[in-house]
Parts: structure tokens; C-alpha cells; sequence
């Protein structure tokens, strides 16, 4: 298919390789600063680049806004496609958000944590939304050509898988960067963690999480809470983090 891509971010790198990749005509590269633009049609060699969207290519069969959240609602005001197909890549963002832009629209969310210029990418599961019959019917080729698990969901489904991967993935990264901080800050070494970093998420590769969670809280074990505690003073996120963390394992497995 020969599909415009409005944006130039990490999302709209990796889209882009992978439709390219998958035999689809990348005809148009659109975003508000030239030269990213110019940097993603190289990249994917794209056929054109710009910065205006008055000069948007009226001719491609599917228009993909690989942008932020913040910029939907100003393309939504902005952009008027008819009835060409047009859909956004966000996963907090509900469908009806781009409803004046085209009278059919739809989602590609990518359940992944995507960075442009990696050489080769993980797994990629796709939450496929359509505003009907016309437009699942010319999203599904795509999403299975980037992607071997499609998900069809609504938009209040794909807020809360949105919101999941938040939690498994955001602020898991950010309990560890402070974990490195606090070990730096004290002159410990912190890559004496990274085997059991490695370990607690290579295990969840044959085990549910529930089943191997292990630490004081999961004992009860008081005193042991108490002297993490005392090392925590002065240190308010992560003192209140630990705190709340052991409350929830507690409380998830005693009512388990």
C-alpha cells in the first residue's frame, strides 16, 4: 500500500522501517521540523518529505499519525482527508479523537516500547481499532505485515493495556534508575544488581509473577522492613515507594 506517514518520531522510525521492510510504498514523510523529516525519509527512503501540511500527498491509501498525543487534537482541527483512511498510533488516545479529519478512521497501537535507530526489533503486538467494516478491512493487511499478534480492542481496552505497560514498563525502568542512584549516591556498585535484575525478568519468561514474588513484605518480616526503612531516611520517593510497594504485596497476597 502506499501510505503517508505524519510524524517523525520513534514510533513513526520504527513504523516506517517495518512497512518498508514488508513491501508497503512509503510516498510522503510530514512533520512540523524539515529536517527530522528529511532524517525519516532517508532512513526509510520515503518518495517526499515536508514540513506543510498543505502540501500532504492526497493520493495514498492510508494516512498513519505516528505523533504524540498532545499533537492529535491539533491535526484533528487541522487536516481534513474525506473519506481517506487515517489512522493514529496512540494508545491513551480514544478513536473518535480524529473523527474530523476523515469519516474513517482507525488505530494502530504498538504494545512496545520502540526506539528509532535500533538495528533490529522485538516483538511487536498490534491493538487494531476500526471505525467500521471498510477500514479493518484495509488496516488488517498492515498491522499482520509488521506484526504476528492483532488484537482487536475498543478504546477503553487499549487506554487500560496502555496504562498496564506504564506499570510494567515505565516505572519498573524508573524504580531501577533510582535504585542506581541511591547505590552511586553511597558509593556502591551498582552492577552487582544486574544478575538479579536479569533474573526477575527472565523468570516471567516460564512463570506467572504471583507465583515467584519473594522479598520482607511477602514474609511479614518486620524487622527487616524496619532497617530498610531506617536507610531510606531523607530519601522521601524512594522511603514512600517502599512503603506502598510493601503494603500492595502484602495486601495482594494475603487476599490472594
Amino acid at each position: 500500500m502506499d501510505i503517508v506517514i505524519i510524524g517523525a518520531g520513534n514510533v513513526a522510525h520504527c513504523f516506517g522501517q517495518l512497512l518498508k521492510i514488508n513491501g508497503h510504498q512509503i510516498v510522503q514523510v510530514i512533520s512540523r521540523t524539515r529536517a527530522h523529516a528529511d532524517e525519516l525519509k532517508e532512513v526509510i527512503h520515503a518518495a517526499a518529505a515536508t514540513d506543510d501540511l498543505l502540501d500532504i500527498n492526497m493520493e495514498a491509501d492510508v494516512y498513519l499519525l505516528a505523533v504524540n498525543d498532545e499533537a492529535i487534537p491539533v491535526l484533528n482541527d487541522r487536516l481534513r482527508l474525506g473519506r481517506r483512511i487515517v489512522a493514529h498510533t496512540a494508545g491513551a488516545v480514544p478513536l473518535d479523537a480524529i473523527s474530523k479529519i476523515s469519516t474513517n478512521t482507525g488505530v494502530l497501537y504498538p504494545l512496545q516500547s520502540l526506539r528509532k535507530g535500533v538495528k533490529s526489533f522485538p516483538p511487536i503486538p498490534l491493538l487494531l481499532e476500526a471505525a467500521n467494516d471498510e477500514v479493518m478491512r484495509r488496516l488488517q493487511p498492515i498491522a499482520q505485515s509488521v506484526s504476528s499478534r492483532i488484537e482487536v480492542v475498543n478504546s477503553e481496552q487499549r487506554l487500560q493495556l496502555n496504562l498496564t505497560a506504564v506499570l510494567c514498563n515505565n516505572f519498573t525502568n524508573h524504580l531501577i534508575a533510582r535504585a542506581k542512584d541511591y547505590c552511586e549516591k553511597d558509593g556502591l556498585d551498582f552492577t552487582l544488581l544486574q544478575p538479579i535484575i536479569t533474573e526477575t525478568f527472565e523468570r516471567l519468561d516460564k512463570f506467572s509473577p504471583e507465583t515467584v514474588q519473594t522479598g520482607p513484605a511477602l514474609r511479614n518480616d518486620a524487622s527487616t522492613m524496619t532497617k530498610h526503612l531506617e536507610a531510606l531516611k531523607g530519601n522521601k520517593y524512594l522511603e514512600l515507594i517502599y512503603r506502598i510497594m510493601s503494603d500492595s504485596i502484602h495486601d495482594f497476597h494475603t487476599n490472594a
